[in-house]
């Protein structure tokens, strides 16, 4: 084990660096390599030098140099340097990373341009589900539960097949990091500006060993914040066949958010050691998301209005003679929503385990029960349309030309039918009249069951008169992922039905947006209550939710085998993995039960060379095979509903592993404890890709109880083409301490440093003919063509300043339908949907008062950046959002 061979070289590290290395074991592949960890006496992480940054960034560079394969490690200091509440955030920071956020939190990773579901999620090196499925969502991990996070972007036997651009894995702390008793954590406060919202951070650490053979750990952690947003939604698009080329906006919505975030954990690990040779550890970690989320929501139907001549707004007439990006419509609709989402994401993941050696002869074994939750429930779901009558609805001016700040005007509608007229603007939306045409609510959600057993062994050994390690291990998962929901609902209709003014609250606009309307957003007690009635009084029918029942189950059988073979200038490490897949998937269709099986088996060899060129200097080289599965709830053999997000999802039992064979090449510079540069290309060749496809539903298959659902968003899962993503990462880390010394400059000039990384990928997918729309080619979706992470360092003194600015060009979101006309290739209604560039500008400033106390406050998001959408191309924007700026301020202690 690496750390025992390199122990006189840790030592000169630091004893944080001696620590960390001692906690990290080598993550290259950790789930091998935990018996080094847990049989290596470690130091006391208390923080007492000056630059507590620079020294875990050295050990950090550390751990990666004796990594076997291509890593990138990040410290809890690092961590805590930076407002990084999940790990989403946090991940975030290293070079080839990229983040997708919902509503400016950061929740998906892609890693050097891959799609999220390329990346797996694992505690202590043993992979765990996530509640979403297969794409990961980090958004609801604290970063409080890490005390290491590795992004393993080089793919070994020993992980799962299904790890395509890497792995995260979370190293969880351990009672045997410290020596006795430690109480660490955090509490701050601050505002969200957006809103005037609250926000609380906060986590408590007790560690302490008994008799130096057992330890324990426990930490918990809260985060909250209150927040409204921004928003406004401007799609599908329509366009007819003499004149393609015109996308008019069939509607426009304003979306009123408020919402309260909340993020919690907790985690205990137990640890005994019998003695040096042989330990057991069990651990439980428990992360629960809850997303409270008022909707209130403006959505004006343009295509249900006319021109002054009474042509209607989706008319050949009307889109000939019109501006698509500004004009009038007479007599639009407008219709209303109320959504309140009270959104759970909970995980435990629960394991027992134990590490073994016998002289030459290692084993380590898990067993691993995990639950998770990836809640729906919706306490209030409410309609609201305007009359039938074009002179009860508004004239509305729409200004799409920004592309940023599109918006609308209303005015009163006269006139008769084929001569309308614009009468005076309309300023209170309430002025008009749109009543309740249905209310209800939903309860459900997707809840997974994971069993894991698995066993690793290593024998140290010669081949052909090398060191050579030998690796061997297998797995058996057994994950059953189940949808279920309850829905009940009310329709109204004629001059009883209640108006928008009946849930009210005297509560105004909090946005910054110029929605040329006044409102009131609505109560949220008034309105659970309302729902809650009528349910209780039985005024609110149950629906029959029989078409969202489903439930997938997949059980892998694997097995593995690997060497690292060493030798003067490096070592080897080649070896491959078998998984047998048994995937069984169950839902109705109608009131019939459908059930599929399948099955597969596959293999994954790869060998990765580490040639060190020098004693600071190691050439890395890697090939890979792996292979991606559809998602659980794309394998459901029905079709799944959102009247709330009216949205419509089908299930495709049948969709084929998409597979990869990768190669990577990278050189490493070690220039000195602090300074590290590295530079590297890689490629991956793709087979049998998955797309998301999204378009119009068009079917009447699933209306019911008034309902018209033929005209939701569809999105399905399906294989594509062939294709391939390349790319090339470039970093540097490193601190002008040495130069400074050096030459004998004033001392306060080493503390300024930078980390700076850009990852370029170009990509593309070869798409299929499809209704006679020629194959065409398009980037893997989730790729962007650049990402950037720069920052700026000051560390001296006790204090810590860092700006980080985080840049990535626009990327793919989903695959959309698209036609022939005349002979081109124009889009039915969106076509492809892409996100916009994005950006964040955070600071952090810190300064240790003692060794036991240090202050800080943090700045998120201060350019105010927003989140655009567009279809097709640029000039088609179908949704822009902004957060606003948010401030954190207090203390972290150590004792």
């Amino acid at each position: 084990m690496f750390i025992r061979n390199q122990a006189a070289l840790l030592r000169r590290v630091s004893a944080l660096a001696l620590a960390l290395a001692a906690a990290a074991g080598g993550f290259a592949r950790a789930e091998d390599n935990a018996t080094a960890v847990d049989s290596t006496s470690v130091s006391d992480v208390v923080i007492t030098a000056r630059r507590p940054m620079a020294e875990s960034q050295a050990a950090a560079l550390q751990i990666q140099k004796n990594s076997d394969s291509l890593v990138s490690v990040l410290s809890a200091d690092a961590v805590g340097a930076l407002p990084d509440q999940n790990i989403a955030f946090a991940v975030g920071r290293l070079p080839g990373v990229g983040v997708e956020r919902d509503q400016g939190q950061a929740r998906y990773v892609n890693l050097r341009g891959a799609p999220v579901y390329w990346t797996t999620l694992s505690f202590d090196g043993l992979s765990v589900v996530s509640p979403e499925g297969r794409a990961t969502r980090f958004d609801n991990i604290p970063s409080a539960i890490a005390s290491l996070i590795t992004v393993e972007k080089a793919i070994v036997p020993s992980m799962p097949g299904d790890t395509v651009a890497g792995n995260v894995d979370i190293r969880t702390r351990r009672a045997f990091d410290y020596k006795g008793q430690r109480i660490s954590g955090k509490l701050g406060v601050g505002k969200v500006d957006l809103g005037n919202g609250d926000e609380l951070d906060s986590n408590l650490v007790y560690s302490n060993v008994f008799a130096d053979k057992f330890g324990i750990v426990a930490q918990a952690s809260y985060y909250s914040r209150e927040m409204a947003t921004d928003n406004w939604e401007t799609d599908p698009y329509l366009s007819n066949t003499v004149a393609p080329q015109k996308h008019f906006a069939r509607e426009h919505e304003n979306k009123h958010y408020r919402l309260t975030r909340e993020n919690m954990s907790a985690s205990i690990r137990l640890d005994y050691k019998f003695d040096e040779n042989n330990s057991i550890f069990a651990s439980t970690i428990n992360t629960y998301y809850h997303d409270d989320e008022l909707r209130d929501n403006f959505l004006f139907r343009l295509d249900q209005g006319t021109d002054v001549g009474g042509n209607s707004y989706t008319s050949a007439a009307y889109i000939n003679a019109n501006d698509p990006t500004s004009g009038t419509v007479y007599g639009a609709r407008i219709n209303g929503r109320i959504d309140y989402r009270d959104t759970k994401e909970a995980m435990s993941t629960n394991t027992v385990g134990g590490e073994h050696k016998w002289n030459k002869l290692s084993a380590s074994w898990r067993l691993n029960y995990t639950y998770t939750q990836d809640g729906r429930d919706t306490p209030v779901t409410m309609a609201f349309q305007s009359p039938s009558s074009f002179l009860l609805r508004p004239t509305v001016e729409y200004d799409f030309r920004n592309g940023d700040v599109n918006t609308v005007r209303l005015f009163q509608t006269g006139g008769a039918t084929a001569a309308r007229t614009k009468g005076a603007q309309v300023n209170n939306i309430e002025d008009f009249q749109f009543p309740l045409t249905s209310a209800g609510k939903l309860k459900g959600g997707d809840f997974t069951n994971a069993y894991t057993a698995k066993g690793d062994f290593d024998y140290e050994g010669e081949l052909a008169g090398h060191e050579t390690k030998f690796e061997f291990g297998g797995l058996w998962t057994d994950r059953t992922k189940k949808s279920r929901e309850s829905s009940f609902t009310r329709a109204y209709s004629g001059s009883g039905a209640p108006a928008w003014g009946q849930f009210a609250s005297n509560i105004g606009y909090l946005g910054s947006q110029n929605l040329n309307y006044s409102f009131r957003y609505t109560n949220k007690d008034y309105t659970t209550n309302f729902v809650d009635d009528l349910v209780k009084t039985g005024q609110a029918t149950k629906v029959d939710t029989t078409a969202n029942y489903w439930r997938v189950s997949e059980t892998i059988t694997a097995g593995y085998a690997m060497a690292t073979t060493r030798f003067d200038w490096g070592n080897i490490v080649y070896g491959a993995r078998v998984e047998h897949i048994e995937n069984e998937g169950q839902a109705y269709v109608g009131s019939r039960l459908v059930k599929v099986k399948s099955d597969d088996t596959l293999y994954y060899p790869s060998a990765h060379l580490n040639w060190n060129l020098r004693e600071d200097l190691k050439l890395r080289v890697g090939v890979t095979t792996s292979a991606s599965r559809a998602d659980f709830d794309d394998l459901r053999p029905n079709y799944t509903f959102s009247d709330s997000n009216q949205t419509v999802s089908g299930g495709n039992p049948h969709a084929k592993p998409e597979r990869q064979v990768g190669l990577d090449t990278y050189l490493e510079w070690y220039a000195g404890p602090e300074t590290f540069i590295s530079a590297g290309v890689f490629y991956k060749d793709l087979k049998d890709v998955l797309v998301q496809t999204s378009g119009v539903f068009g079917e009447t298959t699933l209306n019911s109880n008034g309902v018209d659902r033929s005209g939701y968003t569809f999105t399905g899962i399906g294989n594509a083409g062939e294709g391939h993503i390349q790319g090339l990462e470039v970093f540097y880390s490193g601190t002008a301490e040495t130069f400074v010394q050096s030459r004998n400059l004033p001392s306060w000039l080493g503390g300024f440093g930078a980390r700076l990384s850009g990852t370029w990928t170009s990509s593309e997918v070869n798409l299929p003919s499809v209704g006679g729309v020629p194959a065409r080619t398009i980037s893997v979706l989730g790729a962007s063509d650049a990402v950037y992470n720069v920052q700026a360092i000051y560390e001296k003194y006790g204090l810590t300043v860092r700006v980080a600015y985080q840049y990535r060009t626009p990327w793919g979101q989903s695959v959309g339908t698209y036609r022939v006309v005349n002979g081109g290739v124009y889009p039915t209604d969106n076509g492809d949907v892409f996100w916009d560039s994005d950006e964040e500008l955070d600071v952090s400033v810190r300064y240790q008062v003692n060794k036991n106390i240090e202050v800080f406050l943090d700045g998120s998001n201060l350019t105010n950046q927003g989140a655009r959408r567009y279809g097709d191309q640029k000039r088609y924007p179908i949704e822009y959002e902004k957060f606003g700026q948010r401030y954190v301020g207090g203390i972290r202690f150590n004792f």
